[in-house]
Parts: C-alpha cells; sequence; structure tokens
C-alpha cells in the first residue's frame, strides 16, 4: 500500500512539474484574459438615478461626452465637447485671462421627460462595450433605454423602447448660456472687458429633418448641437452631434454630414464602437486585492478612453463632461495635468499623452511668450498656473499675486515627457524634442539664479503651489535637481558633445541643499516651515514623484519618514490628491499596508458614485493618480531598476498584473500566490540591460527565454533578488522559483457582494 501511495504521489510531482514547466514556456498576454466576464464585475449599476452630476452614466470618446443623471423628474443626458472654448484674444493682451478669454464652455443638455410618475428606474454602464443600458417604469408605461458615445466618429445615440403610454415621452434640448463657467459659478474675478462683450444668443430652429442648436462665438469660431430622431414603431433612434468649425456654414455643413451619416448607419455603427473598446483593454491587465479598489483601477482605464485619444486634446479639469458652473473651466499646469497623466505610462497606454507633447511642440512661441523679461525669451520657456490648448500662460515674477509665480510647473510637465520617451525607448523623441525643451526649461532657472557668498546657487522668491512662497523654494529645487541631472544623463548617455554641459554640472553640483528642519522634515524653502496644512505636496517632490531622495538612501529614511509624518498629520486641509501622493510615497518606502490605507481614505471620501472627484467644481486629476499609486502597489520603475511587487500588502496574499510597462520598454508581467512571487515576465521590446528587483531566493530561480538559448543575467544583490539581464530586442524571459507552483497572472476571485461597487446600488 505505501508502495503504491509512494508512486502515485511521484507521478503527481512529475506532472505538477511537467505541468508548471509547459505554463512556463507560453507567452503570458492580456489577450489571455477574459475581459467581458473579468469587467463584467466592475460594471456600474444604479437602482436609483440622482439628479448628480458626480452619480451620472459618464460616456466619452475623447471629444464628445454624455453624462446620464436626473434632473427633476426627467432624465438629463448632459453633452459636451472639449475643444468648445472662448477662444478670445482681447486688445490688450496683457488682460487675458485662461479662466475667461480661454475658458471651456459647457455645451447643453438633452432631457427626456416620462409621461407619467416613475415608479422604478435602473441603470448599468458596460465597461466592456462603453454603453449605458436603463429601464424606466411609470404608472403610464415604460421606457427602455441604451446610450453610447462613439468609439470614433462624433456621434452619440440613443435609442428608446417604450411602451404603453410613454411611447410619447418628451425629447427637449436646453442649450446653456456661452459664458465662462466661472463667471456662473459667481467668481468676481472676470474682466470688464471680456463682460461687456459677450456672445451672441443661440439660435435654435428646424431646418428639414435636423434639429439645430447654433451658437456663434465672439473668438471667431462657431460649435453646433444637432439632431435627428427616426422611428420604427415603438423604438425611437437619436442621433446627436456636436461640430466646431470656424464658420457658421462649415460647422452646420459639418454637423448635417455626421449625422446623415449615423442615420444611415446601424448595428454596424453599434459594432465599430465596440469593437474599438474591445481592442482598447487588453493594453495591460491588473487584478487587485480589494475587490473595489479593483473596480475603482478599471473604471479609471475607461475614463482615460473617454477623456482623450492620441490624436485630440490636452485632457481639462472637465474631460468631455462640461458644467455650467465651476471655478476650474482651464487646463491646470501645477498638479493636474502632471496627475492626469500619471497612470498611462506604466498602464502601457503612453500614445494617450500624445496630445500633451505635440500641444508643447506646437506652441513654443506661446512657451516663449510665458517668460517675463524679453531678453531670457530666445532659449528660456516657462508655464503659468492655468492655460488653454495654445500654452499661452505668462508667468509672472511680480504680479498682483505672488502665489502664481511658480516657476516649477513646466519642469515638472517635463517629468512626465521624459517618462513617455525612455518607456517606449523613443531615441528620436528623446533628443529632437523632449530633450531641446528641457534645456528651454532650466534656461529659464539658470537667468533668475544668483551666486550667494557661501559659493551655493540660490534661487529667489518663488511659489510653492498652494502654500507660500520662499527663496530656495524646495519646488523648484527638487525639480531644478531632477532636470540638470536628465540633461547630463542623455548628454552622456547619447555622446552629444552639448557645450552647456560644463554649466549644467557647475550648477548642479554647486545648487543649494534642500532647505530642511531637523524635526519636521523638508520645509517649503528658506525660512519657510510648512506650520500649516498643506494638501499639495510641492514640497516634497523630491521624494515623489522625482525619487531623488529615496527609501534606498539609509541616511535618507529618518528626513523621509519625518516629512510624510509630519505633512500627513495636518488633516484639516488634506484633500484626495494628498492621499494618492501619500500613498506612492509610503510605496517607494515598501510599506503597502500604509499605501493601500492612503488609498482607502481616498476612495471612502472623495471618490464619488461614478469616481468622478469634486473640489468646488470637477477636477479630474486625483481619481486617475490614485490608479497610479495602485499601480506603484506592483511595480515600480526608477533610478535605472524595476521593482517587482515591492510593496503589496500582506493582507493581499494574490497578486497579478500583465504587460505593465517599465522604463528602458520593457513589458513586466508578474504573480503572486500566497505572499510570494511565483512569476516574472519580461518583454524587451528594444533590448538593453534590464535591472529588475524580484525579491524571490536567487538560489532557486529559473530564468528561461522562450525563444531558447542561455540568459545572460548576474544576480547583484541576493538580499532582495535583484539581477541585471542582458536582453536582444524581442527576447521574453520567465523567472520562476522551482520550489514553487507556477501560479501565472490571472484575476483575483471576489465575492459576488463585493462586486459591481460603483453607481448607486442599494443592493
Amino acid at each position: 500500500m505505501k508502495y503504491y501511495f509512494l508512486k502515485a504521489f511521484f507521478i503527481f510531482l512529475t506532472a505538477s512539474l511537467f505541468f508548471n514547466e509547459l505554463h512556463a514556456q507560453k507567452k503570458i498576454t492580456p489577450q489571455d484574459i477574459d475581459w467581458k466576464l473579468f469587467l463584467n464585475q466592475h460594471d456600474l449599476i444604479w437602482n436609483k438615478i440622482t439628479p448628480d452630476y458626480y452619480a451620472g452614466a459618464i460616456m466619452g470618446n475623447g471629444l464628445l461626452g454624455n453624462n446620464i443623471y436626473k434632473e427633476g423628474d426627467s432624465y438629463k443626458f448632459h453633452i459636451g465637447r472639449v475643444d468648445v472654448t472662448e477662444g478670445r484674444m482681447p486688445a490688450d493682451k496683457a488682460q487675458y485671462s485662461n479662466l475667461y478669454h480661454g475658458a471651456r464652455l459647457p455645451v447643453g443638455y438633452f432631457l427626456m421627460k416620462p409621461v407619467g410618475s416613475v415608479l422604478s428606474e435602473n441603470m448599468r454602464l458596460s465597461l466592456w462595450d462603453a454603453t449605458t443600458t436603463g429601464t424606466i417604469i411609470t404608472d403610464k408605461g415604460k421606457i427602455s433605454f441604451k446610450s453610447y458615445v462613439h468609439a470614433i466618429k462624433d456621434i452619440i445615440i440613443l435609442e428608446t423602447n417604450a411602451e404603453g403610454g410613454e411611447t410619447n415621452f418628451q425629447w427637449d434640448w436646453k442649450a446653456l448660456k456661452a459664458i465662462s463657467p466661472r463667471y456662473v459659478f459667481g467668481n468676481n474675478d472676470a474682466p470688464q472687458e471680456y463682460l461687456n462683450n459677450p456672445n451672441p444668443d443661440v439660435k435654435i430652429y428646424t431646418e428639414g429633418n435636423y434639429n439645430l442648436s447654433v451658437q456663434n462665438l465672439k473668438g471667431g469660431k462657431t460649435y453646433v448641437v444637432a439632431w435627428q430622431e427616426t422611428k420604427k414603431g415603438s423604438i425611437r433612434r437619436i442621433a446627436i452631434t456636436i461640430s466646431h468649425e470656424n464658420t457658421e456654414e462649415s460647422a452646420i455643413k459639418k454637423a448635417k454630414e455626421t449625422i446623415d451619416n449615423a442615420i444611415k448607419e446601424t448595428s454596424s455603427l453599434e459594432n465599430s464602437h465596440k469593437q474599438w473598446w474591445h481592442a482598447y483593454y487588453p493594453a495591460s491587465f491588473a487584478s487587485f486585492g480589494s475587490a473595489k479598489m479593483e473596480s475603482f483601477y478599471w473604471i479609471q482605464q475607461y475614463k482615460l478612453g473617454c477623456l482623450t485619444r492620441p490624436d485630440k486634446y490636452i485632457i481639462d479639469l472637465q474631460g468631455p463632461w462640461a458644467m455650467e458652473k465651476t471655478p476650474w473651466p482651464a487646463i491646470w499646469m501645477n498638479l493636474n495635468v502632471q496627475l492626469t497623466y500619471s497612470p498611462l505610462f506604466t498602464t502601457n497606454r503612453a500614445e494617450m499623452s500624445e496630445p500633451l507633447w505635440k500641444a508643447l511642440n506646437d506652441n513654443l512661441e506661446s512657451l516663449s511668450e510665458n517668460v517675463f523679461v524679453d531678453a531670457w525669451k530666445k532659449d528660456a520657456i516657462a508655464m503659468g498656473r492655468t492655460t488653454s490648448y495654445h500654452m499661452y500662460s505668462p508667468l509672472m515674477e511680480n504680479g498682483t499675486n505672488k502665489m502664481l509665480y511658480e516657476a516649477g510647473n513646466m519642469t515638472w510637465i517635463l517629468l512626465y515627457y521624459y517618462q513617455y520617451c525612455t518607456y517606449l525607448q523613443d531615441k528620436d523623441e528623446l533628443l529632437n524634442r523632449f530633450y531641446p525643451l528641457l534645456k528651454k526649461s532650466i534656461a529659464y532657472y539658470e537667468y533668475i539664479r544668483e551666486k550667494r557668498e557661501d559659493g551655493k546657487y540660490h534661487l529667489p522668491e518663488t511659489a510653492s503651489p498652494e502654500y507660500s512662497t520662499a527663496k530656495d523654494c524646495n519646488y523648484d529645487l527638487a525639480l531644478l535637481q531632477w532636470g540638470l541631472k536628465t540633461l547630463l544623463d542623455i548628454n552622456e548617455a547619447y555622446k552629444l558633445n552639448d557645450q552647456k554641459a560644463s554649466a549644467w554640472k557647475d550648477f548642479k553640483d554647486n545648487l543649494v541643499d534642500y532647505p530642511t528642519d531637523t524635526e519636521k522634515g523638508f520645509m517649503i524653502g528658506e525660512d519657510v516651515n510648512l506650520t500649516s496644512s498643506h494638501r499639495h505636496y510641492s514640497h516634497l517632490m523630491m521624494i515623489y514623484p522625482l525619487y531623488l531622495i529615496n527609501w534606498e538612501q539609509p541616511e535618507n529614511r529618518e528626513l523621509i519618514s519625518k516629512s510624510i509624518a509630519h505633512w500627513q498629520s495636518m488633516t484639516s486641509y488634506l484633500q484626495g490628491y494628498s492621499f494618492t501622493g501619500s500613498s506612492s510615497m509610503y510605496s517607494m518606502t515598501g510599506d503597502g499596508e500604509k499605501a493601500v490605507a492612503q488609498l482607502q481614505k481616498l476612495i471612502d471620501k472623495y471618490i464619488r458614485p461614478n469616481t468622478l472627484y469634486k473640489e468646488t467644481g470637477p477636477v479630474i486629476e486625483t481619481p486617475l493618480a490614485g490608479a497610479a499609486s495602485l499601480q506603484d502597489l506592483y511595480l515600480q520603475a526608477w533610478n535605472d531598476k524595476i521593482r517587482v511587487f515591492s510593496a503589496v500588502p500582506k493582507s493581499w496574499p494574490q497578486a497579478s498584473f500583465i504587460n505593465f510597462r517599465t522604463e528602458g520598454a520593457f513589458l513586466i508581467s508578474a504573480s503572486r500566490d500566497n505572499g510570494k512571487t511565483v512569476f516574472i515576465q519580461i518583454e524587451s521590446e528594444k533590448g538593453g540591460l534590464c535591472s529588475i528587483q524580484t525579491f524571490m531566493n536567487t538560489d532557486n530561480l529559473d530564468i528561461q527565454k522562450l525563444s531558447g538559448g542561455k540568459v545572460d543575467f548576474s544576480v547583484t544583490d541576493k538580499s532582495s533578488g535583484l539581477l541585471e539581464i542582458k536582453t536582444k530586442k524581442g527576447d521574453i524571459i520567465q523567472i520562476t522559483d522551482k520550489t514553487l507552483q507556477i501560479i501565472l497572472p490571472k484575476p483575483i476571485k471576489h465575492l459576488k457582494s463585493e462586486q459591481n461597487a460603483y453607481g448607486i446600488n442599494s443592493r
């Protein structure tokens, strides 16, 4: 009996090892996931529809948007178009305001008015299909509806199937006034010149089968909302578009053409919409230990597909869901844009950031005009706090509000441009477009610096966003150190022999140290301590996102801990992004429990039912930054090293991701089981040295190249499983532990009761 038991065990063990080896030889891709099934558990579900913008079903295609929520007893289809802005320039350019002359404008909304009194209602936003379906039951009948913003065409579709007395529900259009939402909100800082020259009234009329709402703008353009309804029995199909052209004639023509094309198509239109979204999701995959955080993460991926596309526009604070009243009708450049774009690179969607880089390169004249001294404009650029798509945002040293002198904004934006270049290993973009911009951004600091008697370069009084001004402001010093280091690294790596290299090195080597306090950590700047609550982490940029001061420097650990603790102790003014920033900082220290706890505060207190975020008005960046912080739990790439599962909390024994992108154009996939990393895959798109910290036992590693042949690697730190692997273009390398069962990346199973956490769904 004992013999048969041992024989059976041996056969089982041999089969298991063969099974593991077999699976370890297969390339793992996001296409391995059953996406429809996976995303279904993250759909937003409503069994109550409320009059709340932040609880509506949001849809978009990077240009047009639709948000479905309630208004009174009617159902509101709030539409918008991202490039509908004032576009004015006053005669006196000095009077220009991005919040008024360049303001994003609301467009309007449709109201679906049932005939009877509503008895029940429900709605579901399918992430997989990017389509909202719903049912409204009244005492007169029923309305079933389906709506989507077409993924690649400028059209919004609403289809209804009504029963009983509801076949005659009303469909009404309400155009919103073309005036800056900041003024409508109640701010009293509007230039009188702007108020004295209002846009003309909207013209609403029917022309044949076309319903038209025509709005001419003082800036010279016209936007037109057009819609057409077709009926077949109880089914009504409404096609809506918003055109925005240089003339009224061309805007009307464009709107009609778009409607005509949509009316001709039926199922093929919906099919092409779904095809785009089905191809969009498998850029990467991740599954998290918390069902609600996993839903939150994937709704952010969905929102990114709604917010922009490679050929569209920069993401502003509202996305395609513009409001009638908000103090924030512009593009904010002192944190918002940076955080908005922060999750794109790891999630393997770098191409979605291209509108931002195109805007910078296409508007170099504006970036130079932003510099306040004419003599500096030839080789320096800058960026003020707010802008529009033209990138005009003067940075004034002696303006009426000193807090607007945020000298570091331009360089911070360029940090993410650098990630775009290095995550794709795009040498042409790096050297011919990014590098010249960074040189010009750092040149601004070369003009304003001063050398004191201590032999150090110091900075004059500048603003630390949302706190105060200070000399030797840490916001600027950190970004300046990063910028100088990056210029020198590029010059050396590509043997550019830049004639400015010696000056950069002198500047970097002799730049004043960061002002610090022995008890409180990093200060705001010289003689300015953090003494009151501060939601922005502008004074801690050297910790995150720059990693110049980091946990791998033992001499800095106490300083890092003090700085984060002091900042987070002042809770009265902390906001949502205070917790995304601190979460990523804790991830850098390897403390996954604290990192997740910070994200839990964000989700519990600040994230709304549709995962939008509000600070007086909508601000798009914070939930997206939360997605970046979730990525940091699983993968961090900084200082030329990739760290796999360096901050997964112990409370999450399973973890998986596929095709997270890192610097060096490496696609990393990995899985974790019972608290141990059991599988890592490295796909090298461009070749090169891959320094990867596995946190695996190096004595048990099995490292294989899927194409066969020997893997050229060395163990550089046994205690942390740090490997250096020489890769060639196209290599796919898998790392496993010979003593552990291989569990390939896959969705973590969550309880049914924990799924579909967003929307308004009182189970």
